[in-house]
């Protein structure tokens, strides 16, 4: 009778412990135990007479991340070249959104001084945000980085990842498991607000630009940023994943608006304005370059071993625009 009232204790702690869901160490503890969640983890305090402890379930320090034996451990890697790229990324997206809006707000559409130093202020700018946001960060003084290995989708998204153990409290272990991939590019867009504060009104005196040639860009600017940070903050972890497609998608998109603007759409005038303008010329080989500098982010990414065979198509779409707009001129087509 004992045995099976025994029998009958065990199974009734067994069905508490699957309904109520797994046991977990709540507080600090002498030997590291298990915690719940992809990303809540335990990392060491000093304790007393020399010996150490391990910390709550929670958020791992800035700069580490839990591994396999739910201690958080310091992140000592280097980015990748993907990582770089994705830097690169976000950082050329934000001087492309200001020579835009440059190009869009002066009145002088074709090359000019005024233009050129808006533009190249706009350069130096991003150049030395980038330089100062490097330098900041660890190893601090140096234009290298100490990283975190992205591994998942759900890294760039912890926030959505905090357990529930039990039903009972939520842990909050929401942290920045992709150091310093996320942080990085809004210490990047802080510096560059600085940056146009600080260099474009010396810039506009030089080229003497006054009146709403040299404020429309700046206000231009000081919307654009915020932007491109609220969609950084959203939407990171698809752009990192998505940003190699994105900028084929754009330069694609951008290379045929260009030549589409054009008033004379045979080949011979638009392969003769291209070659004969210095600014249409330029936006043709920017146009290259960002489509290369895709090309080559896809590769990596898929196949690096036909990265040589791929690059070779860079300047397709203009020959091909040049070649067959003769047979998508809309003069062409007319109404019975």
């Amino acid at each position: 009778m004992a045995s099976f009232s025994t029998i009958v204790v065990l199974l009734f702690s067994f069905n508490i412990h699957v309904i109520q869901g797994y046991y977990y160490d709540k507080g600090t503890v002498q030997t590291i135990t298990k915690c719940p969640g992809y990303y809540c983890g335990r990392y060491q305090i000093p304790g007393d007479n020399e010996t150490s402890l391990w910390s709550s379930c929670g958020p791992c320090p800035r700069g580490s991340r839990v591994n396999s034996t739910w201690a958080c451990s310091e992140c000592t890697s280097s980015p990748t070249a993907y990582d770089w790229m994705y830097l690169c990324f976000m950082v050329v997206i934000g001087l492309l959104a200001q020579w835009y809006s440059i190009d869009m707000m002066l009145p002088d559409s074709q090359f000019s001084w005024k233009t050129f130093g808006s533009h190249f202020s706009a350069l130096i700018e991003t150049c030395l945000s980038a330089c100062i946001t490097l330098l900041v960060h660890e190893p601090l003084g140096s234009l290298q980085l100490r990283s975190c290995t992205v591994n998942h989708l759900s890294d760039w998204y912890t926030i959505l990842h905090n357990p529930n153990p039990n039903y009972e409290e939520v842990l909050h272990c929401a942290q920045e498991a992709v150091y310093p991939l996320y942080s990085i590019v809004f210490v990047h867009y802080g510096l560059s607000v600085f940056m146009l504060f600080f260099i474009r009104p010396w810039a506009n005196k030089a080229f003497q630009n006054r009146g709403h040639v040299a404020s429309r860009p700046i206000y231009a600017a000081l919307y654009l940023y915020p932007i491109l940070a609220l969609i950084h903050g959203i939407m990171a972890g698809l752009i990192y994943y998505a940003f190699p497609s994105i900028i084929i998608l754009l330069s694609l998109m951008s290379h045929a608006f260009h030549f589409a603007s054009r008033t004379d759409q045979s080949w011979r005038a638009l392969l003769y304005e291209t070659v004969s303008c210095i600014h249409n010329l330029v936006v043709v080989i920017g146009h290259w370059v960002l489509h290369g500098f895709g090309l080559v982010a896809l590769t990596l990414w898929l196949q690096p071993e036909s990265l040589a065979v791929i690059l070779t198509l860079v300047p397709l779409p203009t020959f091909l625009y040049i070649v067959l707009s003769r047979f998508t001129d809309p003069g062409k087509f007319h109404t019975d």
